[in-house]
């Protein structure tokens, strides 16, 4: 009779038990797979954004990073002129900066510093040392002027053009035009504008990339070097766009 009973139990007991582990487990996985939310913990939520998807995380933050150094620019180069009440923004201009800060800037830079950081490891000077040379003394000479060359070509291709090629009998010779401003831009940029962006640049990439190759992990560097490149940004905006209102008036 009582290996009855007790045979009678023990599967009472044992579904009850079995039940509980499937109430934890479910409860557990809801909360081990729950995403951090962005309004409750924003770097919570941006690193665990950099573990899933760091490729698109690192293109939208460096290109909101670029567009607000341009505004910044325009806000600071508007109040001098004591037209903060009436200055409208350049968008456009904005955008551009946008763009490449997204796809220029955000892809180059992440292969570019998982390639340094793969072959150079290690946080001793020599390490550090060697990555600066790279960096600063290779990687950023070819890529302002490149830069600088792209910001130009978005600059003529949104320029209005097919306002000009919508007049009959002189599409040739607009078109022709257009292209003959945009190869003397880009030269009077490249040639005024870039060496002094790369001496500016050494004076502010130096000291933060060794800071930056010395304490800050791998994934958040790009991050980090667009926390610099807002002041950067904003400076290229100025040297870039130096006087050029003036002589579009």
């Amino acid at each position: 009779m009582m290996m009855s009973m007790m045979g009678c139990r023990m599967p009472s007991q044992s579904l009850h038990k079995l039940s509980n582990l499937r109430l934890a487990s479910k409860r557990s996985s809801s909360g081990g797979s729950a995403s951090p939310s962005i309004l409750r913990n924003p770097l919570q939520w941006y690193v665990a954004k950099l573990d899933t998807h760091p490729i698109t995380t690192k293109c939208i933050s460096s290109g909101l990073i670029s567009g607000s150094g341009d505004l910044l620019c325009q806000s600071i180069i508007a109040k001098r002129k004591q037209q903060s009440t009436s200055h409208e923004f350049d968008w456009m201009r904005t955008l551009r900066f946008t763009l490449l800060g997204s796809f220029l800037v955000a892809p180059t830079v992440h292969s570019w510093y998982g390639q340094l950081m793969s072959r150079i490891p290690g946080t001793s000077l020599a390490a550090i040392g060697k990555r600066l040379f790279f960096d600063q003394g290779l990687f950023a000479p070819l890529f302002t002027p490149t830069f600088i060359s792209m910001l130009t070509v978005l600059e003529h291709l949104s320029s209005p053009l097919d306002k000009v090629v919508e007049e009959k009998g002189v599409n040739n010779n607009d078109s022709n035009n257009h292209n003959s401003d945009l190869l003397t831009h880009l030269t009077d940029r490249l040639k005024n504008d870039a060496p002094d962006a790369i001496l500016v640049g050494w004076s502010i990439w130096i000291p933060s990339m060794a800071v930056m190759f010395a304490v800050v992990p791998g994934k958040f560097q790009v991050l980090y070097s667009n926390g610099v490149g807002f002041v950067w940004n904003a400076y290229l905006s100025w040297k870039t766009h130096e006087g050029e209102e003036e002589r579009t008036q």
